[in-house]
């Protein structure tokens, strides 16, 4: 079963877009990851997913079901974390996690949120407004979690967590979804993408550009190499550079060339030179996706109706 169908979803604010003519599909028990930069219109689908603005034009169906007026059961089976999390700052952690078990006629201790609230590091004896960012988050994930959900909506859900505490939070995830759930969440880091989910939907300027497999990204496997010779504008090692990327360029400092992994090969043909540095870095969002489509704006999706790629 398709548990979110959007169908020419456009939302538009005024004269200035939000997102235009989107279609796409995630499946019941995927882990589906919407990636792409800043103002790119992730927020504004998912909030238009959960009912809390209204498309412009175009459809949604969840769970099978066309939405076409506000539908509070089908939002029961959802459980959602917005990008910003905001709670009464006078109430204690507990308080909310209390109220928001009540709202799904649940006690809080049938929940699983004092034990997520526990495995996040989370003491939710203290009121909100002395919570840090990271807190907040913590806060808004384990409420987001409480009454099990059925689709599990995030956006950019591990931005104030640090390292440690995104480990958690990928384990606690990968556990609602193997128990059923469905996970469709939007990041801007890829590494999200690559750890958790099967299916990527990359979005710009409020057009979905790609729906990939996340093995078949392009260039996931590149890395970019930025290597600085003990003699920089050495002919003979530039000449040697161009064996393993013939686009290898210098800025008068330092060369830049594009590796696949394993990188093992390159690297012990690059240690045969007088190498003064180097640094390996995973291409970025931008650089993997925006080489297909240079301008602007993508104005041609390379997108069936249905939301699958085309071949």
């Amino acid at each position: 079963m398709d548990v979110v169908h959007f169908a020419e979803l456009t939302k538009r604010y005024g004269k200035q877009r939000g997102i235009e003519q989107l279609h796409l599909t995630v499946k019941q028990g995927e882990m589906f990851g919407f990636i792409g930069p800043n103002g790119a219109g992730k927020s504004t689908t998912l909030r238009t997913l959960m009912q809390l603005i209204h498309p412009t034009s175009g459809t949604i169906e969840l769970f099978g079901q066309r939405v076409e007026r506000d539908r509070p059961d089908l939002r029961r089976r959802m459980g959602y974390l917005p990008s910003e999390v905001h709670f009464h700052e006078d109430l204690t952690g507990l308080e909310v996690l209390d109220f928001s078990a009540r709202v799904h006629d649940k006690r809080l201790k049938e929940t699983p949120a004092l034990a997520d609230a526990e495995r996040l590091g989370l003491d939710v004896r203290k009121r909100v407004k002395s919570y840090s960012l990271g807190n907040r988050k913590k806060l808004g994930i384990v409420q987001c979690l409480l009454h099990r959900p059925e689709l599990i909506v995030m956006d950019e859900p591990t931005s104030g967590l640090d390292p440690l505490m995104q480990h958690t939070f990928f384990e606690m995830l990968r556990e609602h979804n193997e128990q059923g759930a469905t996970v469709f969440f939007s990041t801007h880091v890829l590494s999200e993408v690559e750890k958790l989910c099967s299916r990527v939907a990359f979005i710009r300027d409020g057009r979905i550009l790609r729906v990939s497999e996340v093995d078949r990204i392009p260039g996931k496997d590149e890395r970019i190499a930025h290597i600085r010779f003990r003699q920089p504008g050495n002919q003979i090692e530039a000449y040697h550079l161009t064996a393993l990327d013939p686009g290898a360029s210098f800025d008068g400092t330092e060369h830049r060339l594009t590796l696949r992994r394993p990188l093992q090969g390159a690297l012990r043909q690059l240690s045969a030179y007088d190498i003064d540095d180097i640094r390996i870095d995973q291409p970025t969002l931008e650089q993997l996706f925006m080489a297909e489509y240079e301008g602007p704006a993508a104005t041609e999706p390379k997108l069936a109706a249905d939301g699958k790629e085309r071949e």
